[in-house]
């Protein structure tokens, strides 16, 4: 855990020793964001490492809660990235909204563990402005076989 007293998110992200990755345009015909005024809309980052290697799996098949876990903080960190790039972490006012896919099994129930993982790298990193409404929601199967997939709304600076 960071310094929660530090209020530059690069130094926070820094502390717990991890850098954004490049991610690049979306591969299909959507945007990565979309901005209206103060809100912005983040389309879905899936659990993919900065190698380009995507973590696949179904928590309580083939993947275990901690690799879910493990998961939805890569994934969080690309949501991060794309935050960074849309209008740069120092301007965010609130992650208002995280939705968390998590592929599982039928019988798996512990997606809200799993999702706890990308709540807690954006608190660390965005301090108070990282404490945010979820949604933690099993799925069948996720694009590319992620094994986490999320999105987020978040409220912005206006003038930036």
């Amino acid at each position: 855990m960071t310094d929660t007293n530090t209020h530059d998110p690069q130094l926070r992200l820094a502390g717990r020793q991890l850098t954004l990755p490049d991610l690049g345009a979306p591969a299909y015909a959507y945007e990565a964001w979309t901005r209206h005024r103060d809100i912005l809309y983040l389309s879905g980052q899936i659990s993919r490492a900065a190698d380009g290697h995507v973590l696949t799996g179904r928590a309580g098949a083939d993947a275990t809660v901690a690799e879910a876990s493990a998961a939805a903080e890569t994934a969080a960190l690309n949501l991060l990235a794309r935050i960074d790039q849309a209008v740069g972490l120092g301007h965010v006012r609130q992650i208002l909204k995280l939705n968390v896919w998590v592929a599982s099994d039928a019988d798996f129930t512990d997606q809200p563990t799993a999702a706890e993982a990308a709540s807690r790298l954006l608190i660390d990193v965005l301090g108070d402005a990282g404490r945010h409404a979820r949604t933690a929601l099993p799925a069948h199967v996720l694009p590319k076989n992620a094994l986490v997939e999320l999105d987020a709304t978040v409220a912005v600076a206006v003038n930036e």
